[in-house]
């Protein structure tokens, strides 16, 4: 799929703000009624959506360890990558 744009417009929804997805972002996440995105704020003043992928953890694993671990995983991530090198 080559780059498409498309626009909306934000508006105020009580005390928060609010647009509506174009069915192409939609169509490109594979995301349907219900399904959580992400929003990763660039330094480049960009931003990335992406559809959040729902896991079902096995018993016994509690989702404050994924929280910690991954929040070690991206504050090093670099380190990690550099480490893994030698």
């Amino acid at each position: 799929m080559g780059s498409v744009n498309v626009q909306r417009k934000i508006f105020k929804m009580g005390n928060s703000y609010g647009s509506t997805y174009p069915i192409e972002v939609l169509e490109h996440l594979n995301a349907k009624p219900g399904d959580q995105v992400e929003f990763k704020l660039q330094a480049d003043g960009t931003v990335t959506i992406k559809k959040k992928n729902n896991v079902q953890l096995p018993d016994g694993i509690d989702p404050e360890l994924i929280k910690t671990v991954t929040g070690v995983m991206n504050q090093y991530d670099r380190a990690i990558k550099e480490l893994a090198k030698k």
